[in-house]
């Protein structure tokens, strides 16, 4: 600082000392009382935004075009995927019927149920959706069952079933049955009454083709949770709800349906629980490891406690202001606490360890206390200018969510600072630790406290050129993943579905959306999507318009004429008990069956029969009757459905689009008469690039292109944009400010060293260890900005000092508040790096390696560059030679 700006801070400072230090009771008293109000007041106003859509401008063009897209079609926006799956078709309706009607009574926590191809439309015209060639295939399977299923409608019992069976097993009679299937699927049932477990055959797979699939086996629901975004899970209720229902509904046969669930709305409960849990955890392991660099660095106990309490002072204080300002805290200014914490401890610590570092001088108590603060405060006021100047840059950028963390973070500096210059003298004076004084003569310096970096100066210059040059080649190899996906933890159900999903073309949730004003332009926008490299397929609502309709229903027709009437007089299952007779009768059949045919089908089956008979001759006759009633049911209570399917789908009728269901349509053409289009990824887009080139590709047919991948890839361009820009801002005003306080372009340089050379060494760490820059690891760089500045103030303030007085330079109150300041940093937030979620994990490693690359500028490599400048007096050994 120049001799004007310093003379009137020392001034200033022994005013304040003189005046208001006097009265350290009243001043305590004071900030107490004036921290129970704001704490009060944050407790009672403060709430927590946790709406991620928010975090950047809604002003952006693809934030304009995603709020277009949820205007037209509200339905799509905040909504929850289940995935229901069952081992049979039958079994997955069942659930997804009684999950869906409990979900509707949850007026208060669901806002709306949607089933997708569900309902009475689907269950008439379904069979018009398969194609040509698939429905010919089914129609000539069903014709050919229409003598089974005359038979076994004359007698619809285990008796009249084993009996069929016998007789497809009898070389005389000719069945196009795939009695193959049948048998396998009999076996499975056998099996299960003997062990006495639930058994459903299901006659849609063995009748319809209905194999385990989309829409047949696995089934979804669609619901729309209420939120409330003022409170810290805005989900949780709805969430809660929601499994509430499913617990209830699956119970008896469907207990071992399974339900899973994923969307934004339950990736972000989750994500917010793994952080929540993850950063508990890692703070109080943080917290161990911060007390204990504290107390080797301090070694008193009341100068720890003055240090924590002027902290916990200053954060009530700092959320007061954010309450007042802002109002609130979003998803990313949750995290300034931490900050506030990492940055405050460092005023402290140099603090602290400058006034015992006087004290052990001799001087008194009060004399310690006026030399601190006039020592320390233009180093400090400098440090806090700079850091809040990095933070404050954030302000105008679009990214609202890193805005509104630095207007809180940077004023909580100023904060920070001036609890510094009030709560802890004022503790230091009611509670004096004691500090022993140490003469100059039983001084002793280690090698690492020594002056070695200014020893070794021009090797160690030399090694930074080697490693810069490195580094910056490094640098052109540093990625970036837009996927939030891949930051969350990878064992949570809503992930593990999400990327379940995305195996599949047909289900995949990373699609793109495309919007039409006209029929005629939705239909060409889908055919030049549908003809890029990147897309498999695009869908418009006139896809829902069959083609060959005629064909299909004259199909339709001719086999409603052949198996209609047997449907229509299909009786339920026979509710009399079964008899053992009819199984010993078809294992005669089956054995001398298996004399010219012993395929692996009907060898299992005929050792399970065997097993089960055995079984039921060694019960007692109760016994033996239930477990033959069981399979009784297991075999044919799912027949009734399945009949009363196809008669249902028997009645097709001509599909346009007014006939379309109203739910269905308008999930396609809104009210306003826009259309939809969404287009599904040809690759898969786990692959980062794949998802780049899927995006590129599709904005070259609409540059308004929205959906989930355009607001991963844009917001995460837009983040890189604003740190560019907040960087640069940044950089410019704080090398400004630097060179007019210290009025020498060399030393404003040096101080700057740090900092550069530590932000390019974490970068090119990155690309080390395979660590990408994303959105949660890439919130460290304001915090590496700020103690990379600051960490280089103090140490230019140590190195003008050696040129006038004897020392070594790391030993020094300077150097020792650097290093522990920086050591209990990197203990905060390095315990993040042990957490489950993957994006917290990923900050912490980028935070603690960033951190100790800074110590090491600064301690290092900042002194070897200051002999570049000046050198200092030739400091003495106690042996009275030259070190340098």
């Amino acid at each position: 600082m120049s001799k004007t700006t310093d003379n009137l801070l020392v001034k200033t400072i022994l005013w304040w000392e003189e005046n208001i230090l006097n009265r350290p009771w009243w001043l305590l008293l004071f900030s107490v009382v004036v921290s129970g109000f704001v704490f009060q007041y944050t407790v009672n106003n403060l709430t927590v935004n946790t709406n991620t859509g928010e975090m950047l401008s809604p002003d952006l063009q693809f934030q304009q075009d995603r709020r277009r897209l949820e205007k037209a079609f509200p339905q799509d926006a905040n909504t929850i995927l289940l995935i229901i799956e069952g081992k049979t078709p039958e079994q997955t309706t069942a659930a997804v019927k009684r999950i869906s009607a409990g979900l509707s009574q949850q007026k208060d926590q669901i806002k709306s149920v949607y089933l997708p191809d569900e309902g009475e439309f689907f269950d008439r015209n379904g069979l018009l959706y398969l194609s040509l060639k698939e429905l010919q295939d089914l129609s000539t399977k069903l014709a050919n069952a229409q003598p089974f299923m005359g038979k076994l409608s004359q007698d619809n019992s285990l008796n009249g079933l084993f009996e069929l069976f016998g007789q497809a097993l009898d070389e005389s009679n000719d069945t196009e049955l795939d009695m193959n299937a049948v048998f396998s699927k009999t076996n499975e049932a056998l099996q299960a009454a003997q062990d006495g477990r639930p058994y459903q055959l299901s006659w849609q797979q063995l009748m319809m083709d209905r194999t385990s699939e989309i829409g047949v086996t696995k089934r979804f629901i669609i619901a729309t949770p209420i939120l409330n975004f003022q409170e810290y899970l805005p989900a949780e209720k709805s969430l809660t709800a929601i499994n509430q229902v499913i617990a209830s509904s699956l119970t008896g046969d469907a207990a071992d349906v399974s339900v899973r669930m994923t969307g934004e709305v339950v990736l972000e409960y989750e994500e917010m629980q793994t952080v929540t849990e993850g950063t508990t955890i890692a703070g109080i392991a943080s917290m161990f490891l911060v007390c204990i660099t504290l107390w080797i660095a301090y070694r008193s106990f009341k100068l720890m406690f003055a240090t924590f309490f002027t902290l916990t002072m200053g954060l009530v204080l700092s959320l007061g202001f954010a309450t007042f300002a802002i109002g609130h805290l979003n998803m990313i200014s949750i995290a300034f606490g931490v900050l506030f914490i990492g940055m405050g401890d460092a005023y402290s610590s140099h603090f602290c360890l400058r006034y015992r570092e006087l004290r052990q001088r001799g001087e008194n108590p009060r004399q310690a206390l006026r030399d601190t603060l006039t020592s320390t405060g233009g180093s400090l006021v400098l440090c806090t200018l700079t850091a809040a100047i990095g933070l404050f840059a954030f302000i105008p950028t679009n990214y609202l969510g890193v805005s509104e963390l630095g207007v809180i973070a940077g004023t909580s500096l100023v904060i920070a600072l001036s609890t510094t210059f009030t709560v802890l003298p004022a503790l230091i004076k009611i509670m004096p630790p004691k500090v022993r004084k140490i003469e100059e003569s039983d001084q002793t310096y280690s090698k690492l406290t020594s002056n070695w970096p200014l020893v070794y100066a021009r090797p160690i210059r030399w090694v930074t050129y080697v490693l810069a040059a490195i580094s910056l080649v490094l640098l052109t190899q540093v990625k970036v993943d837009f996927n939030p996906i891949n930051l969350r933890d990878p064992n949570t159900e809503s992930v593990k579905t999400f990327k379940y999903l995305l195996q599949s073309e047909d289900t995949s949730p990373m699609t793109l959306t495309s919007l039409a004003n006209s029929e005629a332009e939705a239909k060409d926008k889908e055919a030049r999507l549908e003809k890029l490299s990147t897309v498999d397929k695009a869908m418009t609502l006139f896809d829902f318009i069959p083609e060959d309709q005629d064909d299909k229903l004259a199909l339709i027709e001719e086999l409603a004429l052949i198996v209609g009437p047997v449907l229509d007089n299909f009786p339920e299952p026979s509710k009399e008990n079964a008899q053992i007779e009819s199984l010993e009768k078809f294992q005669a059949v089956l054995k001398k069956r298996l004399a010219t045919d012993n395929s692996s089908v009907m060898t299992e089956l005929d050792a399970t029969l065997e097993h089960f008979l055995a079984k039921l001759q060694s019960v007692d006759a109760e016994t033996r009757q239930a477990m033959l009633n069981q399979l009784q049911a297991s075999m044919l209570n799912s027949l009734p459905s399945t009949i009363q399917i196809l008669q249902t789908s028997l009645q097709a009728s001509p599909i346009k689009l007014e006939t379309l269901p109203k739910d269905l349509s308008e999930r396609w053409l809104s009210k306003d008469g826009i259309y939809r289009i969404q287009a599904f990824p040809k690759k898969d887009l786990n692959d980062l690039e794949n998802m780049r080139e899927f995006i590129l590709e599709a904005q070259q047919v609409d540059p308004h292109v929205t959906d989930l991948p355009v607001s991963y890839l844009e917001s995460m361009n837009e983040v890189i944009r604003a740190f560019q820009q907040a960087f640069a801002v940044a950089f410019g005003v704080i090398a400004l400010l630097l060179l007019i306080i210290m009025r020498n372009v060399k030393d404003t340089l040096l101080v700057l060293l740090p900092l550069l050379l530590a932000s390019l060494f974490t970068a090119a760490m990155t690309v080390l260890i395979d660590m990408p820059f994303n959105f949660a690891n890439i919130i460290a760089l304001p915090l590496l900005f700020g103690l990379g500045v600051d960490s280089g103030i103090h140490m230019a303030h140590r190195l003008h000092y050696l040129r006038s007085n004897d020392g070594n330079m790391l030993s020094g109150s300077e150097a020792q508040g650097v290093f522990f300041g920086t050591l209990t940093t990197i203990f905060s937030f390095g315990s993040l790096a042990f957490t489950t979620h993957q994006g917290t994990a990923s900050m912490g490693i980028l935070l603690a390696m960033g951190l100790l690359l800074t110590l090491v500028c600064a301690l290092v490599v900042l002194p070897a560059f200051s002999m570049l400048r000046f050198k200092p007096r030739l400091l003495k050994k106690r042996s009275g030679q030259s070190i340098l």
